[in-house]
């Protein structure tokens, strides 16, 4: 796994990490409604934190 990670661009690993929050997002809509349901306003706070973080603080270290 880390040899995978070392081929990889910083910019790419960047971006990886920007859209992976949103997938997991995506999925638990799809196969987890009823936990979606239950728990979407904290879900969408945690991504967003998430995504928050990424950007102001990774992102312009390598983009």
């Amino acid at each position: 796994m880390l040899t995978f990670l070392d081929a990889m661009d910083a910019t790419t690993i960047v971006v990886v990490g920007l859209i992976l929050p949103i997938l997991l997002a995506l999925l638990l809509f799809v196969f987890a409604r009823g936990f979606f349901r239950r728990f979407w306003v904290l879900i969408l706070l945690i991504i967003g934190a998430v995504e928050w973080f990424l950007i102001v603080q990774v992102g312009p270290l390598f983009l």
